[in-house]
């Protein structure tokens, strides 16, 4: 190739109009996006744009092994402190080196701190980001164990997606979430000690647009909540880690989730084998992606049987510690009967 025509291919790219430019950008990885930003100042204008940054998670890693990449992203962020919108800090247990990393970024609309160590300042740093969509704190633990952080989740106004680890939620703020009016994904599977009242409250709250709702269950659950969650018609993934008090009243409602793709029951003897095989066996539930009956005391090889053969979109499967399948002539039959399922555990 010669010299013109490689400046005539450059001035035929130099041609498309900005969104354009900004749409090619969407689908180019990170690095490949910086490089672009040394051709020309328009370029470079472009590639900041906030649009092609919105979908792109930077991550900062504490975890061993990795610090060579870790202080090259400490470099970009230092020199994009303005472009980055979702950021996500996994491994730190320091607090002040996670706040030294976060208070650069001033137009976050995501922020996760996710197996971290996260102090009482917390509930103050995280209010300069108002536009907050997404709040993950999964996994993470608070300094001081008898500390909780009191944040009021209604001051982001545009929150979509909470995911909480056991100390975020004390009674003193738990109600501002009734006011969250696009909070759509809930996941608070970490957080016990949540009343009957409160739980009914945020699923009445939240009926028309909730997406995803995990929660740890216990005392916190009953039939009617299970009732009220298929009342829930956007409903697509459902967790109930303890489900230890619910009965065959409550299970049968799951057959009315129509649109569900990932569900989870753990831990219950009361379910009878009968309504367990009329409930899975729901058109609406073989729609599954992904199904966790882990503990589940009556999950039979009958029950297993009708998964497998008409289950046909099922990617996941945990029937970990099901009495009646452990430790059977029929466990060693489960590799066989779901061949086409990337993970089966058991």
């Amino acid at each position: 190739m010669t010299a013109n025509e490689d400046d005539d291919k450059t001035n035929q790219i130099g041609i498309l109009p900005d969104e354009l430019m900004i749409n090619i950008f969407k689908l180019l990885p990170l690095e490949t996006l910086l490089e672009c930003e040394n051709v020309c100042t328009r370029w470079k204008k472009l590639a900041r744009d906030a649009a092609v940054w919105r979908k792109i998670v930077f991550i900062y890693s504490g975890k061993p092994g990795q610090s060579e990449v870790s202080e090259k992203n400490l470099e970009i962020i230092a020199t994009h402190h303005d472009c980055i919108r979702c950021l996500k800090i996994q491994y730190v247990y320091s607090y002040p080196v996670i706040k030294s990393i976060i208070q650069q970024c001033h137009n976050l609309i995501s922020l996760e701190l996710v197996m971290c160590r996260i102090s009482k300042e917390f509930e103050e740093d995280i209010t300069r980001w108002p536009n907050l969509k997404k709040i993950n704190l999964k996994n993470s633990l608070v300094l001081m164990s008898n500390e909780d952080i009191t944040i009021a989740y209604d001051n982001f106004k545009y929150l979509k997606y909470l995911g909480l680890s056991d100390f975020g939620l004390p009674a003193l703020t738990r109600d501002t979430l009734f006011k969250c009016n696009f909070l759509s994904h809930i996941f608070i599977e970490k957080v016990k000690n949540l009343d009957l009242e409160f739980v009914h409250n945020l699923i009445r709250s939240k009926m028309e647009i909730l997406q995803a709702l995990h929660i740890y269950g216990g005392e916190a659950v009953s039939d009617e909540t299970l009732y009220l969650m298929s009342q829930c018609k956007l409903l697509k993934d459902l967790a109930v880690i303890r489900c230890e008090g619910l009965t065959d009243a409550g299970i049968i409602h799951l057959a009315n989730l129509n649109i569900i793709e990932h569900l989870q029951i753990w831990n219950n003897s009361n379910f009878t084998e009968v309504n367990l095989r009329l409930t899975l066996g729901s058109p609406s539930l073989k729609k599954l992606k992904s199904l966790s009956l882990s503990r589940i005391a009556n999950i039979s090889p009958v029950i297993v049987d009708i998964i497998s053969e008409y289950y046909k979109n099922l990617k996941f499967l945990a029937v970990y510690q099901c009495p009646r399948i452990i430790n059977t002539d029929y466990e060693k039959q489960l590799k066989s009967k779901f061949r086409n399922i990337d993970v089966v555990l058991y």
